[in-house]
């Protein structure tokens, strides 16, 4: 349960909704429990006055009328009230929670999360944080309310006998602690196997999609679609077993409801035989035990997913609980940029034999544009990666201005240096908002200047900048996605541009002209340029060659 703390410590950060979503479960549980017991004497009452013609007259039909009325209505009012204020307490615990974990999460370095594939990082942000509504909609309420409102119907009953109030309560309350501990033991299994198949399914199909090209070229597709039913199986087989929990619960409740109240009639017609006429109090009684099992079955249903609920907290966690292993300084971004210098850097993989990097040695100066070539795997997008300090170095020194990295605040390098990797990520929202990640306040007409110098005007000419992109949009090839990125860079004012692969998948016409249209619209930014294909080197200052983690010069 410890699992569960971080959690429940959000609680304060949404107090006052929660608070109020748990009075009015309050409410509604005293109003169902009032309207059936006042329903029950009231009943019972009349019954009895109109059997004695001489007390008919005299019986106050109203009063109760109007009371059940009043009951019936609150209780409406309260239940509608609770689901909405709940569930909005709810969304907004989530939220919070899934900005908390995005916060942990984007300082982490790539070496820290290598062990853990992007659909289990995605499958963890929605699926896990989405299963912690247990925590708060199903059983914090439950409780607590279920709570209060056998308190209250104690004093109800004590109201008529105080003995036969302590047997009910005492009753309900220890099937209120047993509940939990029960559904919780026979839960815990079902719930955990439950979580691990739908995430195995999640990840499988997720790779399922995404490789499809590829397992119809070797004919797999068969295969890995019988794999998956077969998860598909199994998750279904889990979803099965917590049915049965569900059925067996219910049950359970219904029996025990049917003991309790035959213990109270039993009980109540000796305590309150004597009275005169005994068939009013004793219905109230009757109903009221009726009733207060409304209070339970809730507290069984939430327990019985709590072991859902804490796998999907200790996958949580581990990330929650990391502390990022780069450290940044709180050098502001210097006024200008004059040098960037990488001074006899060594870099192994973690793990690795041998180095990536060894002893690289190289200057930037404001205004210059250096190209590095080499093959696929020599370590040119992993020095990027150091610039970017994705990575630390395991020797030597990386100096901004004379002034180390590491003193350098987070926002400070970001404002410095823009880094367009080889992935360009494209969010499912319009081409203006994709567009502005890199500058936020850019103009319309700046926006479609950019496009236009990459060579995909044509996208703002179909539907404008408001056009979707990526799911339920429009979808772009990979060398839109590339000239999209190269897009955000023009409008980044970052005076050091670093491009890992930037072309690729353009013909070399294509790649001299936009290369030349980003180098003629900010013509004194700094440029570093990794690339494999010699097109537009001839617009380089300098151009090396990186071969067994070293710089050697090339000639243009």
């Amino acid at each position: 349960m410890g699992d569960l703390k971080p959690f429940l410590a959000l609680y304060r950060q949404h107090w006052g909704r929660l608070s109020l979503g748990i009075l009015l479960a309050v409410l509604t549980l005293l109003g169902s429990i009032g309207l059936l017991s006042l329903s029950g004497w009231f009943i019972a009452a009349t019954a009895v006055a109109g059997l004695v013609i001489t007390r008919s007259a005299e019986f106050n039909y109203m009063m109760p009328a109007g009371g059940v009325r009043f009951l019936s209505v609150s209780r409406t009012v309260a239940r509608w009230g609770e689901r909405v204020v709940s569930h909005d307490a709810t969304f907004r615990l989530l939220a919070t929670l899934r900005n908390w974990f995005f916060q942990r999460l984007a300082p982490l370095g790539p070496g820290q999360l290598k062990d853990l594939r992007d659909a289990d990082l995605l499958n963890r942000m929605v699926a896990d944080i989405d299963a912690l509504d247990h925590l708060y909609l199903r059983l914090i309420t439950p409780v607590v309310a279920g709570a209060i409102s056998i308190l209250a119907l104690m004093g109800l009953i004590a109201f008529f006998d105080g003995q036969l109030a302590l047997i009910l309560g005492g009753t309900l309350f220890a099937l209120l602690a047993l509940f939990p501990l029960v559904f919780y033991r026979l839960g815990l299994k079902p719930g955990e196997a439950l979580s691990e198949r739908l995430t195995d399914l999640r990840l499988h199909l997720g790779d399922w999609l995404e490789a499809q090209s590829e397992l119809a070229v070797f004919g797999a597709t068969e295969n890995q679609r019988s794999k998956l039913h077969q998860q598909e199986s199994a998750l279904v087989a889990g979803q099965r077993s917590m049915a049965h929990l569900t059925g067996f619960s219910q049950a359970l409740i219904t029996t025990l409801n049917g003991w309790v109240l035959l213990m109270m009639v039993v009980l109540g017609w000796q305590q309150i035989g004597a009275a005169t006429p005994p068939g009013p109090l004793l219905a109230l009684l009757v109903f009221a035990t009726l009733a207060s099992f409304e209070a339970l079955a809730p507290v069984a249903n939430a327990f019985q997913h709590l072991g859902h609920t804490l796998t999907a907290a200790r996958r949580l966690r581990p990330i929650l609980e990391m502390t990022p292993d780069q450290t940044f300084g709180e050098l502001s971004a210097p006024k200008a940029f004059e040098t960037l210098s990488l001074k006899a850097i060594q870099y192994r993989y973690e793990g690795g034999l041998d180095p990536v990097i060894h002893g690289l040695n190289l200057t930037l100066s404001a205004g210059e544009k250096v190209a590095i070539l080499g093959k696929t795997g020599c370590g040119k997008s992993t020095l990027l990666d150091l610039l970017t300090r994705q990575f630390s170095p395991k020797g030597g020194e990386i100096e901004l201005n004379g002034q180390p990295v590491e003193a350098y605040s987070h926002s400070a390098l970001s404002q410095t240096i823009c880094h367009i990797s080889q992935r360009v990520h494209l969010f499912n929202d319009t081409l203006a908002d994709n567009l502005r990640l890199a500058r936020p306040g850019a103009s319309d007409e700046e926006l479609i200047s950019a496009l236009e110098k990459v060579e995909l005007g044509y996208l703002a000419a179909d539907n404008g900048l408001t056009q979707w992109l990526g799911e339920g949009g429009r979808q772009l090839s990979g060398g839109e996605r590339r000239r999209l990125g190269l897009a955000r860079a023009l409008l980044h004012p970052a005076p050091v541009l670093l491009l890992d692969e930037p072309t690729e998948g353009l013909d070399e016409g294509t790649e001299s002209r936009v290369l030349a249209a980003m180098l003629a619209h900010q013509p004194n930014r700094t440029l570093l340029y990794i690339t494999h294909r010699r097109a537009a080197l001839e617009q380089m200052d300098r151009v090396y060659t990186m071969d067994n983690g070293c710089l050697t010069p090339t000639v243009n």
